[in-house]
């Protein structure tokens, strides 16, 4: 079982450089980090995680997700990229350190790891948008657990993180890389227009949103979300969820209300990003989720960005947002009670975000009035009314 690895970012220099190594003991769910001297010595050196790893000689021990460090993880495979990664190899990772070295370059942002100190291979991928009727049908069968032909697998492991559970992969348009997603057969809605009307709804507000487009063929409708992190295949910004800033194991009704919330988020924002306004942004984030129904807005589906060329922090742009169901019950914290979906508790910490109350009421007024719409304006991009039908029932009635 593997307990070591480097860690190296891609996007710096034409190659990926060694930033640090990471040891994990899988018995005792700890792990470790440092940098390493020639990294802190970079002038473009900079910490993977400001809050819990700072740029300093120090050793760095963790405990939260079994031993891995947020960031690294971030970077790894979400639940979709581990069941292709265990279609696909021979060798099954038995943990997860070995799993981040299995999908090495085919998540989210700059990192990359690698079993040596001195390089590591970068992992582009060959898939292109003609390519995605065939990539289809290799879906079908991987979530049917059938047999398919192994570069069909292939071809699934590059986009092997940023989504959660939706069959998904990368493809190449030009220069450009889209992360592409598909519908599930047990879908309730035709999850792809519905996904990419509410992304252009959210685009409507004052909120930086990944570009989307549909693509119709004739096996099915798929999603092209424009990739924010790449630049003519390259990384060109490090990657931070929520989910790492916020470094919780546990998380209770204290926490909902603190540290694992919207306004949590929109402070580390005020304190390390660059812009103030992208705190105001991520509060109308949160208002529209709301409001249109999207509560699987989990710690993973909210990041920040590092940007290489500016070398500073910026909110990502929105992506995973769509209506799921009318629990009013958020992934993360609202405000003062928790994960609550009121108008009074988006109101109660508008402060965190830098928005006086006063403000906060004006904010949801605005989003108020464009998802009143929804139905007009999800018909308009191509949704069917026997799912807008269906949706009435998912997207719900805030007081």
């Amino acid at each position: 079982m593997i307990s070591k690895a480097y860690v190296f970012v891609d996007g710096l220099e034409d190659e990926p450089i060694v930033c640090g190594v990471i040891e994990l003991d899988s018995t005792k769910s700890r792990g470790r980090f440092r940098y390493g001297k020639s990294y802190l010595s970079r002038p473009d050196a900079f910490a993977l995680d400001p809050i819990h790893l700072p740029l300093t000689e120090n050793e760095f021990v963790t405990q939260f997700n079994k031993g891995l460090f947020g960031v690294l993880a971030d970077a790894g495979a979400d639940s979709w990229g581990k069941k292709v990664i265990l279609a696909l190899h021979s060798t099954k990772p038995k943990n997860a350190l070995e799993f981040l070295l299995a999908g090495s370059g085919m998540g989210v942002g700059a990192l990359v790891f690698s079993l040596s100190s001195s390089q590591s291979k970068r992992k582009i991928s060959k898939n292109l948008i003609s390519d995605l009727p065939s990539l289809l049908k290799a879906k079908d069968a991987i979530l049917a657990d059938q047999e398919i032909p192994p570069e069909a697998k292939k071809a699934f492991e590059y986009g092997s993180s940023m989504g959660g559970a939706r069959p998904k992969t990368i493809v190449q348009d030009g220069e450009i890389s889209y992360l592409a997603k598909f519908n599930r057969p047990d879908d309730l809605v035709n999850i792809v227009k519905v996904e990419h009307a509410a992304m252009r709804m959210l685009n409507e507000l004052p909120c930086q949103v990944a570009n989307t487009q549909v693509l119709p063929t004739p096996s099915g409708d798929i999603l092209l979300v424009e990739r924010f992190d790449l630049q003519h295949a390259k990384p060109i910004c490090h990657f931070l969820s929520a989910n790492s800033v916020f470094n919780l194991n546990k998380v209770g009704k204290p926490e909902l209300a603190t540290t694992y919330s919207y306004g949590y988020l929109a402070e580390f924002i005020l304190k390390n990003g660059a812009l103030p306004e992208d705190a105001h942004d991520l509060y109308y984030r949160m208002v529209f989720n709301v409001l249109i129904g999207n509560t699987d807005d989990h710690a993973r589906n909210h990041a920040l960005l590092y940007q290489f060329k500016h070398a500073h922090w910026r909110l990502s742009p929105a992506y995973d947002v769509l209506p799921i169901n009318n629990s009013k019950m958020h992934g993360i914290g609202l405000g003062e009670n928790g994960r609550e979906a009121t108008v009074e508790n988006l109101l109660s910490q508008s402060l965190r975000f830098g928005i006086k109350r006063f403000k906060a009421k004006k904010v949801i007024d605005e989003v108020t009035e464009l998802t009143r719409e929804w139905q007009q304006y999800f018909s308009h991009l191509g949704v069917g009314q026997g799912d807008i039908e269906r949706l009435k029932a998912i997207i719900p009635e805030i007081n």
